[in-house]
């Protein structure tokens, strides 16, 4: 087995550390985590309760525990990283990583949201559509939602998530938008009324709801990628990946800013 590193873990305390070392499928088994346990499943049952109001009326988006978060390429499911399945392991990724991707309420379903958009897609095959090029352009050769350069004064997106994220490529758009537009309670006629780009793209998403929000979503298997209950990986190596992945993100992210 390999050896985590000397002080990449040091700021953890003993009852985590000791975790490290441990696959992951085992730490879940071991915890008792999964997605069909609080506090998750609330989360997901409100989801599908939201999507209903909102006149998506068929579409429930299989929900498990994956490595981040993200909705498999092509299939209506949304993947919920693992780390949010319990105390502990939400404690692991703040102590090593200073923040809990969908660690609140709020947040988490604002996550939610926003994959139901790219679940919303894949049901019902809307990237095809010649109108949504139209509207949220033509996506790049090479998806690269991590690196991007946003403009905090543009009129065309919305924004849900943090960091502009609507911005980074043209599907995080559209889910960007799906998010919004289901959002319980949102008034965003109001909020966006200075966005005449985003209006548009609002007015949209709630038309295609309105065209495929009462029919079934096409059948498709449904494959859990990066499915965390099979992932053997052991957590020490999990974040050694993912921590240097993100270093050469930001430096990346360094190099744009500079450049501009």
């Amino acid at each position: 087995m390999k050896r985590q590193r000397p002080g990449l873990f040091s700021k953890l305390p003993f009852t985590l550390r000791r975790l490290m070392n441990q696959r992951i499928c085992d730490v879940l088994e071991k915890l008792g985590a999964s997605s069909e346990r609080n506090p998750i499943k609330r989360h997901v049952e409100n989801l599908y309760d939201e999507l209903h109001d909102a006149g998506v009326k068929h579409l429930r988006p299989d929900v498990y525990l994956g490595d981040e978060w993200f909705s498999p390429s092509g299939i209506p499911a949304i993947a919920v990283p693992f780390y949010l399945a319990h105390t502990d392991l939400k404690e692991i990724e703040f102590l090593l990583t200073d923040s809990v991707e969908g660690g609140t309420p709020t947040s988490m379903r604002k996550f939610l949201r926003h994959e139901a958009g790219h679940s919303f897609d894949h049901g019902y095959k809307i990237a095809r559509d010649l109108r949504w090029r139209n509207t949220f352009g033509r996506a790049p050769s090479v998806y690269r939602p991590e690196v991007y350069m946003p403009d905090s004064m543009s009129l065309n997106y919305v924004t849900h998530l943090p960091g502009h994220y609507a911005q980074s490529h043209p599907d995080e758009d559209f889910a960007e938008t799906f998010a919004i537009a289901i959002t319980p309670g949102f008034d965003w006629e109001t909020r966006f009324a200075g966005r005449p780009g985003a209006l548009e793209k609002l007015h949209f998403v709630k038309s295609l709801i309105r065209r495929n929000g009462g029919q079934l979503p096409r059948e498709r298997e449904i494959v859990r990628t990066y499915d965390a209950h099979r992932m053997r990986m052991t957590l020490a190596r999990y974040y050694e990946l993912r921590l240097a992945r993100e270093a050469r993100w930001q430096r990346m992210q360094s190099r744009l800013i500079q450049g501009a």
